[in-house]
């Protein structure tokens, strides 16, 4: 039913147009990105801006004095200075006061190009996603028993990360409308409480949290559905890169233009899938105006997508006790 792969534990303002224009609004971008996912790094419908690859593991950073005739290096020089977790709040700050969107795609690759590998990886971890709870929408397609669904689901998702709380509701535009599910690894760590769409909505009740019921649309947990799973690919992959003697770094990166949106694309390639990596290949977007990722991509060795992720109206939030309760008078809970 809902969401096998784990990986170890460890504000969008919302539109102002009628429900059904910007649900149209956001298929169309979610489109948009799907193509832009599948063709961007062969530039036939994303306009790509001189992609950076990897930076030799032996450059030295050169750090000390270093003569700069234009406002972009000038800018670069210092930041390069940077440990990697001061570099990573430095990508966060200029993200939230805007500097990062205002530089040209140029000064942008330069900054990506001065990062340390272990950057990427602290930002990820530490700067990338809310402290605590939030609230968003979700459009997702996932291959699961080889098959790739026709349309995504579309979802609107509660969570917290500690301890582990979800809420999760299909919404009537996408696949499985309908479908309600809650955890709480407080009340009862191994159980799921929800219901499916359509006529069955009525019947609600437990089901295993990793029982073969639980996966039939999804390889993943209910446990992975917040932004910090994300996070975690980004970790787990970069300590399966640094076993095998390889970089942290993106292998490749990269600016797209999705329906006149700059994008900010990090992909990883790695030397094989899982179990040693989430997937061959991963990519994450970013909108340059938030430091969550605007969507995540995987791909298999055969170059087939595995996931494809769009998320919208992030909003970072404070729970109370009542958000997690069946009970809720908004839930659909029999």
């Amino acid at each position: 039913m809902l969401y096998r792969f784990r990986i170890s534990d460890h504000p969008t303002s919302r539109s102002s147009q009628p429900a059904a224009g910007r649900h149209a609004t956001v298929h169309t971008s979610f489109r948009a990105l799907v193509l832009t996912c599948l063709v961007v790094t062969g530039g036939a419908l994303a306009q790509s801006s001189s992609p950076i690859a990897p930076a030799s593991s032996g450059t030295s950073a050169r750090c000390a004095g270093a003569a700069t005739s234009d406002a972009a290096s000038a800018d670069v020089a210092p930041f390069r200075c940077l440990t990697a977790d001061e570099q990573a709040r430095s990508l966060r700050t200029r993200i939230e006061n805007h500097t990062l969107s205002s530089l040209t795609d140029e000064q942008i690759l330069s900054l990506m190009d001065a990062m340390k590998p272990e950057a990427f990886v602290e930002y990820a971890r530490s700067e990338m996603v809310p402290d605590g709870g939030c609230e968003y929408r979700m459009f997702r397609q996932e291959r699961v028993f080889g098959r790739w669904p026709d349309r995504p689901d579309h979802m609107v998702v509660r969570y917290q990360d500690n301890p582990r709380k979800v809420y999760a509701k299909w919404l009537p535009d996408g696949d499985h409308a309908g479908q309600e599910l809650l955890y709480d690894e407080t009340s009862d760590r191994d159980s799921i409480f929800g219901h499916l769409g359509g006529s069955w909505h009525f019947v609600s009740g437990k089901i295993a949290l990793d029982g073969p019921l639980a996966h039939t649309q999804s390889r993943h947990s209910v446990r992975d559905l917040g932004l910090q799973f994300i996070a975690r690919i980004v970790e787990h992959d970069a300590r399966s890169f640094r076993e095998e003697g390889l970089t942290e770094r993106p292998t490749r990166i990269e600016l797209v233009n999705v329906r006149g949106m700059r994008l900010l694309a990090w992909t990883w390639t790695a030397p094989s899938g899982p179990p040693a990596h989430y997937a061959q290949r991963v990519r994450l977007l970013f909108d340059l105006q938030h430091p969550w990722p605007r969507g995540e991509a995987a791909w298999d060795e055969r170059g087939r997508p595995l996931e494809l992720i769009h998320f919208e109206d992030v909003v970072p939030h404070r729970w109370s006790e009542t958000t997690f309760d069946r009970r809720n008078p908004e839930y659909g809970f029999q």
